[in-house]
């Protein structure tokens, strides 16, 4: 509850319109194994967002967080889950080191709720080992950098929602961190601008966040990612990005693999 009340004060310092104010979080005087979190109500309807819509309103929350990481690192500064997975958000200044903390923690807690399995475990080594080297690391290299900005983290549709009062939607139950959006922007440091191209110039703040629309249980798909292209341009390397987004869809798969354990289909996907 510590973790939900922390992370929806960060995401509502950035976009108030579209988070429900945190009010309180806290345990329960009558019983120490219960705990609480209250925020402000706000109705909503029970529908799909439009793509439009989702699109606008993560971009907002993305554009209006960069630069602004407490420590300008990547990670958050609390314990978050997501449902009852913890999430390792441990602080890293590198977003290839700490995306690869995040998916081994998930691997980790997958092996424990089934079982080890030769296949998936030579599969994993091989994703952390090389896939995510092959398409994170050049995020941050060859003078590229990435900028952290706020993650929700778990934007599935039960977690967006149109409000009843006004045409906007509202987010909710984020297991926040600082993290990657997709875009390049220019901005060189003044110690460099006199000498670097403009290959160098290129910010990048990555696609975490639309990872969750690769997952077909969710229903979002490509007209939210193709909604989102249009506010905010694709990271250099560009002819990576497909395969970038299938990399942050594999967090998903991890953990509807870890909540639904007794459904194997989840895992075998």
């Amino acid at each position: 509850m510590k973790g939900a009340y922390e992370a929806e004060t960060a995401l509502h310092n950035i976009i108030p319109d579209s988070v429900p104010k945190p009010v309180a979080w806290g345990t329960h005087q009558s019983d120490s194994d219960t705990h609480f979190y209250l925020c402000d109500f706000v109705e909503m309807h029970d529908d799909l967002p439009p793509a439009h819509d989702w699109a606008r309103t993560i971009s907002a929350l993305h554009l209006g967080s960069m630069g602004k990481s407490p420590t300008g690192r990547f990670g958050f500064h609390v314990a978050t889950h997501l449902a009852n997975v913890p999430v390792n958000n441990t602080w890293n200044a590198s977003w290839e080191a700490l995306w690869t903390q995040q998916i081994t923690n998930l691997f980790d807690q997958d092996e424990r709720v089934h079982g080890p399995n030769e296949e998936l475990g030579m599969l994993k080594a091989l994703f952390v080992q090389t896939v995510i080297p092959r398409y994170l690391r050049p995020l941050e290299t060859d003078g590229r950098a990435v900028q952290p900005c706020l993650i929700h983290s778990d934007l599935w549709p039960g977690n967006i929602k149109p409000m009843a009062s006004k045409d906007q939607l509202c987010i909710f139950d984020a297991c926040a961190y600082w993290g990657h959006n997709e875009g390049c922007l220019f901005a060189p440091s003044p110690s460099n601008q006199a000498h670097c191209t403009s290959r160098t110039l290129l910010i990048c703040v990555s696609q975490a966040d639309l990872g969750i629309c690769r997952n077909p249980r969710y229903r979002l798909g490509l007209p939210c990612i193709q909604e989102y292209l249009k506010r905010i341009p694709i990271s250099e390397p560009t002819q990576d990005f497909d395969s970038r987004n299938a990399v942050y869809a594999m967090k998903y798969h991890a953990l509807l693999s870890i909540i639904h354990s007794n459904n194997k289909q989840f895992r075998k996907m």
